[in-house]
């Protein structure tokens, strides 16, 4: 099972300015055409980091390039990051990308990574 980073302030509106570190689990990775396999997600290593600074917030697109040799990434400056007060469901998008990535209160996730595939699981917070 492949481990995902996701590095954000903490999902509540009152939070203070101390960050966490999510790894995120990926359980599932489907698109409308195929299921990807656990090897499948393993060996191209795809990733999502959620960077939050104290103005600005990026996500990158990260995932094993056979050319050249090692885990790259594409960065993205969030355009909008969404609280939804009620239900603790954090979301950031990526307008031009189409890129989005929701976190719950409970650290399950979803990704729509804006290219016809959603992944979803399980993060862990762990001390930066």
């Amino acid at each position: 099972m492949h481990v995902q980073r996701f590095s954000s302030d903490s999902l509540s509106s009152d939070s203070e300015d101390v960050s966490s570190d999510f790894q995120r689990f990926c359980h599932k990775k489907l698109n409308a055409e195929l299921e990807y396999t656990a090897q499948a997600i393993s060996e191209t290593q795809f990733s999502v980091l959620i960077n939050e600074g104290q103005e600005d917030v990026y996500l990158s697109r990260c995932s094993f390039s056979q050319i050249d040799g090692k885990v790259t990434c594409d960065d993205y400056e969030v355009d909008k990051v969404e609280l939804d007060e009620i239900s603790k469901i954090k979301k950031y998008y990526v307008f031009g990308a189409q890129f989005g990535v929701q976190l719950f209160s409970n650290l399950t996730f979803v990704e729509n990574n804006g290219r016809g595939d959603i992944a979803y699981g399980q993060c862990v917070v762990v001390a930066l």
